[in-house]
């Protein structure tokens, strides 16, 4: 997968006429709504060997921030980002740092655009129930569909994706896996900037 992001990037710049490629613009992402439905988490329970507890709810919210590199072409925005956020859940919660890249399609002009965008993220996450485990760290991908509308300057934005993400315990363990599978669909919702 880490060869994907590289590789999809190269092809659309190879397709794109030199004249098309017109000025690169730094772009900033807030994030306050990244909704994450892990259908498999809820109800998992976790031992450190005394106390047993459980996974409350399947729902995650990630709230991120991210800036990076935006180049302006004919035909689409390409947008290359770096970020943090942090990720709650009633049961864990912790850092995430995420690379993102997305192909945001002109429709028929900036005003509204539509493409795909792909994310490497990695996590550091701490149990908030009663009993004594200590989490792995790990990472995961991000895939989906992305839609601004807006102006240049400014835009809303919002993407439905796919999470592809478990999450190891380094003491304790599960009940039923060997990982808790965060993997799920996802919903966000926010707002870019172009200077």
């Amino acid at each position: 997968m880490r060869k994907v992001i590289p590789l999809c990037l190269f092809i659309v710049l190879s397709f794109m006429p030199v004249k098309s490629m017109a000025g690169v613009d730094f772009v900033l992402n807030v994030t306050p709504g990244f909704f994450l439905f892990s259908s498999s988490a809820d109800g998992t329970r976790v031992s450190d060997g005394v106390r047993t507890d459980e996974v409350s709810g399947f729902i995650s919210n990630i709230g991120t921030l991210s800036g990076g590199v935006g180049f302006d072409t004919r035909a689409l925005f390409i947008d290359i980002t770096g970020g943090v956020g942090y990720l709650y859940n009633a049961s864990f919660s912790g850092p995430v740092y995420l690379m993102d890249v997305a192909f945001r399609f002109k429709m028929p002009s900036e005003v509204l655009t539509l493409g795909p965008h792909f994310s490497y993220m990695v996590y550091n996450l701490d149990w908030d129930g009663n009993v004594n485990v200590s989490l792995a760290g790990d990472s995961g991908f991000i895939g989906g569909l992305g839609l601004t509308v807006g102006t240049k300057p400014f835009s809303f934005i919002a993407s439905i994706d796919y999470v592809s993400a478990t999450l190891g315990v380094e003491s304790g363990s599960y009940s039923n896996n060997p990982d808790l599978d965060l993997s799920g669909l996802a919903l966000q919702l926010g707002v870019i900037f172009r200077f």
